[in-house]
């Protein structure tokens, strides 16, 4: 039987040019981390990173921005004099037969500054809180009040007048119990540029402190409306 045939090597290709003594042996492949890998070292650092802020006392109350105020006292806040002497608490029920409390911060107040110009009150920004020190609720308030009757709708502070007639409303759920007090902060306020980009004209806006009354809470009768 004839012989097989051996296959000829494959051809090879040689640089003919001198090899460059400063050359080093071939390293070891490179290595990559997997997906994994990086996730698990992420999550590493920042648990290392939660820890030191916890150590450092980085999650601990803030107890240094809130100041007790006398009921009745004077608070000096941006352009405003304000105070408060007392509260009311009201039960609403509305034609749908929904139950509300509201809850009224009665005071007085002017601006020192010289413009008309109106409390910022609406939402998380605005600069009035109340709590029901009792059930725990926090509300922000519904509307502000310039003398008896009134609404935020064409009511401001004027430049130049003495202390006028002002309250702040807040709406509590149908489950509020009148307490003897009510909790009501009000936060100072300065002129800063609030935008992003911090290029937009300085407006009032809340700083971190405020002020904390305890007004006594006078039960008005029940209202339908």
């Amino acid at each position: 039987m004839p012989a097989s045939p051996v296959p000829s090597p494959a051809t090879a290709w040689w640089d003919e040019g001198a090899v460059d003594p400063q050359w080093g042996p071939p390293g070891p492949p490179s290595r990559t981390l997997s997906p994994a890998a990086v996730v698990l070292a992420v999550s590493l650092v920042l648990v290392l990173l939660l820890g030191l802020v916890w150590r450092l006392g980085g999650f601990e109350a803030r107890t240094d921005v809130v100041a007790d105020a006398a009921v009745g006292s004077t608070l000096d806040t941006g352009p405003y004099q304000l105070r408060f002497t007392e509260a009311t608490a009201q039960q609403r029920t509305d034609f749908q037969n929904r139950v509300t409390w509201r809850v009224t911060m009665v005071g007085e107040g002017l601006t020192t500054g010289d413009e008309s110009i109106t409390p910022d009150y609406d939402g998380d920004d605005g600069m009035f809180v109340a709590k029901d020190p009792a059930g725990g609720e926090v509300q922000t308030p519904s509307s502000v009040s310039f003398r008896p009757g009134s609404s935020l709708f064409g009511g401001s502070f004027t430049p130049g007048l003495p202390l006028q007639p002002f309250s702040v409303t807040f709406d509590f759920s149908e489950g509020y119990r009148p307490p003897a007090t009510v909790t009501f902060l009000v936060y100072d306020v300065e002129l800063r540029d609030t935008s992003l980009l911090g290029n937009q004209d300085p407006e009032w806006a809340n700083t971190a402190y405020a002020s904390r009354l305890r007004l006594p809470l006078r039960v008005l009768a029940p209202v339908t409306s």
